[in-house]
Protein backbone atom coordinates (compact mmCIF):
# COMPACT_ATOMS: atom_id res chain seq x y z
CA UNK A 1 0.00 0.00 0.00
CA UNK A 2 2.80 2.71 1.18
CA UNK A 3 4.33 1.77 -2.70
CA UNK A 4 1.40 2.97 -4.28
CA UNK A 5 1.06 5.75 -2.40
CA UNK A 6 4.54 6.83 -3.25
CA UNK A 7 3.20 6.31 -7.28
CA UNK A 8 0.22 8.22 -7.42
CA UNK A 9 1.44 11.04 -6.71
CA UNK A 10 4.55 11.10 -8.61
CA UNK A 11 1.92 10.09 -11.76
CA UNK A 12 -0.32 13.45 -10.46
CA UNK A 13 2.63 15.70 -11.06
CA UNK A 14 3.64 14.80 -14.23
CA UNK A 15 0.01 15.12 -15.26
CA UNK A 16 -0.42 18.57 -13.64
CA UNK A 17 2.83 19.50 -14.90
CA UNK A 18 1.77 18.47 -18.66
CA UNK A 19 -1.34 20.36 -18.12
CA UNK A 20 0.67 23.75 -16.06
CA UNK A 21 2.83 23.62 -19.38
CA UNK A 22 -0.08 23.62 -21.71
CA UNK A 23 -1.55 26.74 -20.18
CA UNK A 24 1.73 28.32 -20.37
CA UNK A 25 2.07 28.27 -23.46
CA UNK A 26 -1.48 29.53 -24.36
CA UNK A 27 -0.74 32.44 -21.76
CA UNK A 28 2.40 33.60 -23.80
CA UNK A 29 0.24 33.17 -27.11
CA UNK A 30 -2.59 35.32 -25.87
CA UNK A 31 0.00 37.56 -24.60
CA UNK A 32 1.57 38.07 -27.76
CA UNK A 33 -1.66 38.26 -29.52
CA UNK A 34 -2.36 41.46 -27.07
CA UNK A 35 1.30 43.00 -27.74
CA UNK A 36 0.53 42.86 -32.02
CA UNK A 37 -1.77 44.29 -34.49
CA UNK A 38 -4.73 41.92 -36.06
CA UNK A 39 -3.54 40.41 -38.92
CA UNK A 40 0.13 41.69 -38.13
CA UNK A 41 3.43 38.60 -38.86
CA UNK A 42 3.69 38.59 -34.87
CA UNK A 43 -0.27 38.19 -34.54
CA UNK A 44 -0.61 35.65 -36.92
CA UNK A 45 2.16 33.65 -35.68
CA UNK A 46 0.57 33.28 -32.50
CA UNK A 47 -2.45 32.31 -33.82
CA UNK A 48 -0.54 29.52 -35.57
CA UNK A 49 1.03 28.29 -32.33
CA UNK A 50 -2.77 28.48 -30.50
CA UNK A 51 -3.71 25.99 -33.35
CA UNK A 52 -0.52 24.00 -32.85
CA UNK A 53 -0.95 22.87 -29.46
CA UNK A 54 -4.40 21.75 -30.64
CA UNK A 55 -7.98 20.85 -28.51
CA UNK A 56 -5.77 20.70 -25.27
CA UNK A 57 -5.88 24.86 -25.50
CA UNK A 58 -9.56 24.56 -26.53
CA UNK A 59 -11.03 25.41 -23.13
CA UNK A 60 -8.86 28.42 -22.43
CA UNK A 61 -9.58 29.97 -25.94
CA UNK A 62 -13.30 29.58 -24.90
CA UNK A 63 -12.58 30.95 -21.87
CA UNK A 64 -10.77 33.90 -23.34
CA UNK A 65 -13.58 34.25 -25.82
CA UNK A 66 -15.93 35.25 -22.96
CA UNK A 67 -16.35 38.87 -21.65
CA UNK A 68 -16.89 37.28 -17.93
CA UNK A 69 -13.42 36.41 -18.58
CA UNK A 70 -12.42 39.80 -18.44
CA UNK A 71 -13.95 40.69 -15.33
CA UNK A 72 -12.23 40.18 -11.67
CA UNK A 73 -8.98 38.60 -11.91
CA UNK A 74 -8.72 38.99 -15.42
CA UNK A 75 -9.53 42.55 -15.94
CA UNK A 76 -8.19 44.63 -18.93
CA UNK A 77 -8.79 48.14 -19.21
CA UNK A 78 -7.93 47.98 -22.94
CA UNK A 79 -10.49 47.24 -25.24
CA UNK A 80 -8.28 46.83 -28.05
CA UNK A 81 -5.97 44.33 -26.63
CA UNK A 82 -9.45 42.29 -25.41
CA UNK A 83 -10.29 42.58 -29.47
CA UNK A 84 -6.88 40.95 -30.65
CA UNK A 85 -7.23 38.31 -27.94
CA UNK A 86 -10.68 37.42 -28.47
CA UNK A 87 -10.19 37.59 -32.53
CA UNK A 88 -7.37 35.17 -32.09
CA UNK A 89 -8.62 33.01 -30.03
CA UNK A 90 -11.59 32.53 -32.00
CA UNK A 91 -9.53 31.87 -35.48
CA UNK A 92 -8.00 29.39 -33.66
CA UNK A 93 -11.03 27.23 -31.80
CA UNK A 94 -11.81 27.39 -35.78
CA UNK A 95 -8.71 25.97 -37.31
CA UNK A 96 -8.46 23.49 -34.18
CA UNK A 97 -11.90 22.33 -35.39
CA UNK A 98 -12.86 22.19 -31.46
CA UNK A 99 -16.67 21.66 -32.43
CA UNK A 100 -17.80 22.24 -28.34
CA UNK A 101 -17.16 25.98 -29.12
CA UNK A 102 -19.95 26.39 -31.53
CA UNK A 103 -22.76 27.70 -29.27
CA UNK A 104 -20.02 29.92 -27.60
CA UNK A 105 -18.79 31.43 -31.36
CA UNK A 106 -22.05 31.83 -32.37
CA UNK A 107 -23.17 33.79 -29.63
CA UNK A 108 -20.05 36.50 -30.03
CA UNK A 109 -21.11 36.62 -33.44
CA UNK A 110 -23.66 39.63 -32.42
CA UNK A 111 -23.51 43.34 -33.24
CA UNK A 112 -22.36 44.28 -29.55
CA UNK A 113 -18.75 42.87 -30.56
CA UNK A 114 -16.20 44.82 -32.76
CA UNK A 115 -16.33 43.71 -36.44
CA UNK A 116 -13.36 41.72 -36.22
CA UNK A 117 -14.31 39.62 -33.36
CA UNK A 118 -17.35 39.07 -35.60
CA UNK A 119 -15.94 37.60 -38.72
CA UNK A 120 -13.09 35.60 -36.38
CA UNK A 121 -16.53 34.14 -35.34
CA UNK A 122 -18.43 33.95 -38.23
CA UNK A 123 -15.63 32.67 -40.18
CA UNK A 124 -15.13 29.88 -37.45
CA UNK A 125 -19.01 28.57 -37.45
CA UNK A 126 -18.25 28.46 -40.93
CA UNK A 127 -15.55 26.10 -40.23
CA UNK A 128 -16.63 23.69 -37.36
CA UNK A 129 -19.69 22.36 -39.98
CA UNK A 130 -23.52 21.87 -39.78
CA UNK A 131 -25.95 22.37 -37.45
CA UNK A 132 -29.22 23.78 -37.35
CA UNK A 133 -29.15 26.60 -34.76
CA UNK A 134 -25.70 27.93 -36.35
CA UNK A 135 -27.22 27.63 -39.72
CA UNK A 136 -29.90 29.63 -37.97
CA UNK A 137 -27.78 32.03 -36.74
CA UNK A 138 -25.85 33.18 -39.69
CA UNK A 139 -28.46 33.21 -41.87
CA UNK A 140 -29.82 36.49 -39.23
CA UNK A 141 -26.07 37.78 -39.79
CA UNK A 142 -26.66 37.50 -43.64
CA UNK A 143 -29.04 40.04 -43.27
CA UNK A 144 -26.48 42.97 -40.86
CA UNK A 145 -26.16 45.97 -42.30
CA UNK A 146 -22.58 45.10 -42.66
CA UNK A 147 -21.84 44.30 -46.05
CA UNK A 148 -18.67 42.23 -44.80
CA UNK A 149 -20.58 40.11 -41.95
CA UNK A 150 -23.07 39.53 -44.82
CA UNK A 151 -20.65 38.18 -47.20
CA UNK A 152 -18.88 35.83 -44.02
CA UNK A 153 -22.04 34.69 -43.18
CA UNK A 154 -22.99 33.75 -46.46
CA UNK A 155 -19.41 31.77 -47.12
CA UNK A 156 -20.05 30.09 -43.97
CA UNK A 157 -23.48 29.04 -44.89
CA UNK A 158 -21.94 27.68 -48.20
CA UNK A 159 -19.73 25.09 -46.37
CA UNK A 160 -22.55 24.28 -44.39
CA UNK A 161 -24.45 23.37 -47.44
CA UNK A 162 -26.63 26.09 -47.25
CA UNK A 163 -26.88 28.59 -50.37
CA UNK A 164 -29.55 30.35 -49.01
CA UNK A 165 -27.40 33.82 -48.92
CA UNK A 166 -26.03 32.77 -51.93
CA UNK A 167 -26.53 36.28 -53.28
CA UNK A 168 -24.38 38.17 -50.76
CA UNK A 169 -21.37 36.74 -52.71
CA UNK A 170 -22.72 37.32 -55.79
CA UNK A 171 -23.31 40.72 -54.96
CA UNK A 172 -20.00 41.60 -53.58
CA UNK A 173 -18.31 40.53 -57.07
CA UNK A 174 -20.67 42.07 -59.19
CA UNK A 175 -20.25 45.34 -57.01
CA UNK A 176 -17.47 48.27 -57.19
CA UNK A 177 -15.94 47.73 -54.25
CA UNK A 178 -12.65 46.07 -54.92
CA UNK A 179 -11.47 45.25 -51.34
CA UNK A 180 -15.04 43.60 -50.76
CA UNK A 181 -14.65 41.58 -53.98
CA UNK A 182 -11.25 40.83 -52.89
CA UNK A 183 -12.44 39.35 -50.02
CA UNK A 184 -15.23 37.54 -51.12
CA UNK A 185 -12.84 35.90 -53.55
CA UNK A 186 -10.49 34.86 -51.10
CA UNK A 187 -12.86 33.82 -48.60
CA UNK A 188 -14.74 31.44 -51.58
CA UNK A 189 -10.99 29.99 -51.75
CA UNK A 190 -11.66 28.31 -48.50
CA UNK A 191 -14.82 26.68 -49.26
CA UNK A 192 -12.99 23.48 -50.06
CA UNK A 193 -15.78 21.26 -52.34
CA UNK A 194 -18.56 23.06 -50.94
CA UNK A 195 -18.25 26.28 -52.81
CA UNK A 196 -16.75 24.61 -55.83
CA UNK A 197 -20.19 23.94 -57.60
CA UNK A 198 -21.27 27.97 -56.51
CA UNK A 199 -17.17 28.59 -58.55
CA UNK A 200 -18.15 26.93 -61.69
CA UNK A 201 -21.24 28.73 -62.06
CA UNK A 202 -19.92 32.03 -61.59
CA UNK A 203 -16.84 31.23 -63.84
CA UNK A 204 -19.47 30.59 -66.69
CA UNK A 205 -21.53 33.43 -66.26
CA UNK A 206 -20.45 36.10 -64.00
CA UNK A 207 -18.93 38.97 -66.53
CA UNK A 208 -17.14 40.91 -63.45
CA UNK A 209 -13.72 39.93 -61.78
CA UNK A 210 -13.40 36.61 -64.28
CA UNK A 211 -10.09 36.41 -63.80
CA UNK A 212 -10.31 36.54 -60.35
CA UNK A 213 -12.97 33.82 -59.83
CA UNK A 214 -11.20 31.69 -62.50
CA UNK A 215 -8.40 31.68 -60.28
CA UNK A 216 -10.08 31.12 -56.88
CA UNK A 217 -11.59 27.98 -58.88
CA UNK A 218 -8.66 26.86 -59.97
CA UNK A 219 -7.31 26.97 -56.42
CA UNK A 220 -10.52 25.25 -54.79
CA UNK A 221 -10.86 22.55 -57.73
CA UNK A 222 -6.68 21.49 -57.10
CA UNK A 223 -7.41 21.24 -53.71
CA UNK A 224 -10.54 18.67 -54.40
CA UNK A 225 -8.38 16.92 -57.00
CA UNK A 226 -5.56 16.35 -54.38
CA UNK A 227 -7.82 15.46 -51.64
CA UNK A 228 -9.09 12.32 -54.06
CA UNK A 229 -5.89 10.62 -52.52
CA UNK A 230 -6.94 11.41 -49.14
CA UNK A 231 -6.81 8.79 -46.25
CA UNK A 232 -10.31 9.71 -44.91
CA UNK A 233 -12.76 7.79 -47.16
CA UNK A 234 -15.09 10.61 -46.54
CA UNK A 235 -13.38 13.28 -47.74
CA UNK A 236 -12.41 11.37 -50.78
CA UNK A 237 -16.46 10.23 -51.16
CA UNK A 238 -17.23 14.49 -50.60
CA UNK A 239 -14.84 15.53 -53.01
CA UNK A 240 -15.21 12.85 -56.07
CA UNK A 241 -19.17 13.56 -56.22
CA UNK A 242 -18.47 17.59 -56.02
CA UNK A 243 -15.95 17.22 -59.36
CA UNK A 244 -19.00 16.63 -61.63
CA UNK A 245 -19.54 18.80 -64.78
CA UNK A 246 -15.53 20.35 -64.32
CA UNK A 247 -14.84 19.04 -67.47
CA UNK A 248 -11.16 18.39 -67.11
CA UNK A 249 -9.48 15.54 -68.65
CA UNK A 250 -7.22 15.42 -65.45
CA UNK A 251 -10.30 14.45 -63.28
CA UNK A 252 -11.33 11.92 -65.30
CA UNK A 253 -8.34 10.22 -65.13
CA UNK A 254 -8.19 10.79 -61.21
CA UNK A 255 -11.67 9.61 -60.93
CA UNK A 256 -11.22 6.58 -62.70
CA UNK A 257 -8.39 5.51 -60.25
CA UNK A 258 -11.33 5.48 -57.16
CA UNK A 259 -13.00 3.31 -59.13
CA UNK A 260 -11.32 0.51 -57.48
CA UNK A 261 -11.13 2.45 -54.08
CA UNK A 262 -11.97 -0.01 -50.67
CA UNK A 263 -14.65 1.82 -49.97
CA UNK A 264 -17.84 1.35 -51.93
CA UNK A 265 -18.96 4.76 -51.35
CA UNK A 266 -16.05 6.14 -53.03
CA UNK A 267 -16.24 3.93 -56.08
CA UNK A 268 -20.06 5.21 -56.15
CA UNK A 269 -19.85 8.81 -55.91
CA UNK A 270 -16.46 8.60 -58.42
CA UNK A 271 -18.50 6.65 -60.72
CA UNK A 272 -21.64 9.63 -60.12
CA UNK A 273 -19.51 11.89 -61.15
CA UNK A 274 -17.67 10.64 -64.12
CA UNK A 275 -21.71 9.20 -65.75
CA UNK A 276 -22.77 13.26 -65.38
CA UNK A 277 -19.70 14.14 -67.29
CA UNK A 278 -20.82 11.44 -70.19
CA UNK A 279 -17.42 9.24 -69.54
CA UNK A 280 -17.92 5.82 -70.30
CA UNK A 281 -16.35 4.37 -67.32
CA UNK A 282 -18.36 5.95 -64.86
CA UNK A 283 -21.31 4.71 -66.62
CA UNK A 284 -20.09 0.99 -67.33
CA UNK A 285 -19.77 0.53 -63.38
CA UNK A 286 -22.92 1.81 -62.92
CA UNK A 287 -24.78 -0.40 -64.96
CA UNK A 288 -22.39 -3.43 -64.11
CA UNK A 289 -23.23 -2.44 -60.74
CA UNK A 290 -27.11 -2.46 -61.55
CA UNK A 291 -26.80 -6.57 -62.24
CA UNK A 292 -24.68 -7.64 -59.87
CA UNK A 293 -25.73 -10.38 -57.34
CA UNK A 294 -24.64 -8.26 -54.16
CA UNK A 295 -28.23 -6.70 -53.26
CA UNK A 296 -26.66 -3.79 -51.62
CA UNK A 297 -24.17 -3.31 -55.08
CA UNK A 298 -27.67 -2.89 -57.18
CA UNK A 299 -29.23 -0.83 -54.15
CA UNK A 300 -26.03 2.02 -54.63
CA UNK A 301 -26.49 1.56 -58.83
CA UNK A 302 -30.18 2.33 -58.32
CA UNK A 303 -29.76 5.53 -55.76
CA UNK A 304 -26.65 6.86 -58.03
CA UNK A 305 -28.03 6.00 -61.48
CA UNK A 306 -31.19 7.74 -60.85
CA UNK A 307 -29.18 10.89 -59.40
CA UNK A 308 -26.84 11.11 -62.52
CA UNK A 309 -30.70 10.93 -64.71
CA UNK A 310 -31.85 13.70 -62.36
CA UNK A 311 -29.11 16.08 -62.55
CA UNK A 312 -27.90 15.12 -66.04
CA UNK A 313 -30.07 12.80 -68.37
CA UNK A 314 -26.75 11.42 -69.54
CA UNK A 315 -28.01 7.41 -68.94
CA UNK A 316 -31.23 8.07 -70.50
CA UNK A 317 -30.65 6.32 -73.55
CA UNK A 318 -28.85 3.69 -71.79
CA UNK A 319 -31.38 2.40 -68.93
CA UNK A 320 -34.24 2.92 -71.84
CA UNK A 321 -31.65 -0.05 -73.63
CA UNK A 322 -31.61 -1.33 -70.28
CA UNK A 323 -34.95 -2.58 -70.66
CA UNK A 324 -34.31 -5.19 -73.13
CA UNK A 325 -31.30 -6.69 -71.80
CA UNK A 326 -30.99 -10.51 -71.64
CA UNK A 327 -30.74 -10.18 -67.77
CA UNK A 328 -34.06 -9.75 -65.37
CA UNK A 329 -31.54 -8.00 -62.48
CA UNK A 330 -30.59 -5.32 -65.33
CA UNK A 331 -34.25 -4.59 -66.93
CA UNK A 332 -35.76 -4.87 -63.19
CA UNK A 333 -32.88 -2.22 -62.07
CA UNK A 334 -33.21 -0.14 -65.17
CA UNK A 335 -36.84 0.08 -64.50
CA UNK A 336 -36.56 1.68 -60.90
CA UNK A 337 -34.35 4.18 -61.82
CA UNK A 338 -36.74 5.42 -64.84
CA UNK A 339 -39.57 5.43 -62.33
CA UNK A 340 -37.68 7.20 -59.71
CA UNK A 341 -35.99 9.75 -62.15
CA UNK A 342 -39.86 9.71 -63.36
CA UNK A 343 -38.35 9.27 -67.21
CA UNK A 344 -41.44 10.00 -69.25
CA UNK A 345 -39.90 9.13 -72.98
CA UNK A 346 -39.32 5.58 -71.12
CA UNK A 347 -43.19 4.93 -70.49
CA UNK A 348 -43.82 2.90 -73.47
CA UNK A 349 -40.59 0.74 -73.14
CA UNK A 350 -42.32 -0.13 -69.34
CA UNK A 351 -45.54 -1.02 -70.84
CA UNK A 352 -43.57 -3.83 -72.41
CA UNK A 353 -42.08 -5.53 -69.64
CA UNK A 354 -45.49 -5.64 -67.92
CA UNK A 355 -45.58 -9.14 -70.14
CA UNK A 356 -42.10 -10.48 -68.58
CA UNK A 357 -41.63 -13.64 -67.76
CA UNK A 358 -40.01 -12.03 -64.43
CA UNK A 359 -42.33 -11.18 -61.57
CA UNK A 360 -39.74 -8.56 -60.29
CA UNK A 361 -39.16 -7.31 -63.54
CA UNK A 362 -42.86 -6.97 -63.54
CA UNK A 363 -43.49 -5.39 -60.32
CA UNK A 364 -40.76 -3.06 -60.85
CA UNK A 365 -42.31 -1.52 -64.26
CA UNK A 366 -45.84 -1.45 -62.42
CA UNK A 367 -43.93 1.01 -59.79
CA UNK A 368 -42.24 3.09 -62.30
CA UNK A 369 -45.47 3.76 -64.55
CA UNK A 370 -47.15 4.70 -61.26
CA UNK A 371 -43.99 6.50 -60.30
CA UNK A 372 -43.95 8.39 -63.72
CA UNK A 373 -48.23 8.54 -64.03
CA UNK A 374 -48.18 7.37 -67.92
CA UNK A 375 -52.11 7.63 -68.08
CA UNK A 376 -51.30 5.56 -71.32
CA UNK A 377 -50.69 2.29 -69.72
CA UNK A 378 -54.01 2.04 -67.65
CA UNK A 379 -55.34 -0.64 -70.16
CA UNK A 380 -52.39 -2.44 -69.37
CA UNK A 381 -51.91 -2.18 -65.89
CA UNK A 382 -55.35 -3.36 -65.47
CA UNK A 383 -54.61 -6.87 -67.20
CA UNK A 384 -51.60 -7.41 -63.87
CA UNK A 385 -54.67 -6.75 -61.44
CA UNK A 386 -55.06 -10.41 -61.45
CA UNK A 387 -51.66 -11.61 -62.14
CA UNK A 388 -50.62 -15.19 -60.52
CA UNK A 389 -47.89 -12.93 -58.60
CA UNK A 390 -49.34 -11.46 -55.59
CA UNK A 391 -46.49 -8.89 -55.26
CA UNK A 392 -47.73 -7.92 -59.19
CA UNK A 393 -51.35 -7.85 -58.46
CA UNK A 394 -50.40 -5.62 -55.33
CA UNK A 395 -48.33 -3.03 -57.34
CA UNK A 396 -50.70 -3.24 -60.57
CA UNK A 397 -53.34 -1.86 -58.21
CA UNK A 398 -51.40 0.85 -56.35
CA UNK A 399 -49.85 2.11 -60.00
CA UNK A 400 -53.94 2.42 -61.05
CA UNK A 401 -54.12 4.38 -57.57
CA UNK A 402 -51.16 6.71 -58.73
CA UNK A 403 -53.25 7.10 -62.05
CA UNK A 404 -56.05 8.52 -59.97
CA UNK A 405 -58.52 5.24 -59.73
CA UNK A 406 -58.82 3.51 -56.23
Amino acid sequence: MRKMLRVIPAVALLWLGACSTTEQQVDEQIATLAANPIDSPAWQTAVDGLVALGRPAARQLVAHIDPEFYKGENYCEFREEIEKKRTGSALALGRIQHKAASATLQARAGAAFTRAERLACIWSVGELGADAAAIDVLKVHARDADPLIRLYSAVALIKMTDTSAVAQVEAALAGPDEELAGKALSQMEGTNYFGLPLLMELSRRAPARREGIAAALDKVKAQVVRQLEADDPSLRMSSARTLNKVGDPKVYQALERLLADPSNLVRFNAAASLAEMDQAAGIEFLFAALQHQDPILRVNAVKFLTEVQRSSGSVQGQLIAALSDSQALARSGAAQVLGLARVRDASQALIGLLGDADAEVRWNALIALGCIRAPEARAQIESRLHDEDQTVAYYAQWALQQLGQG
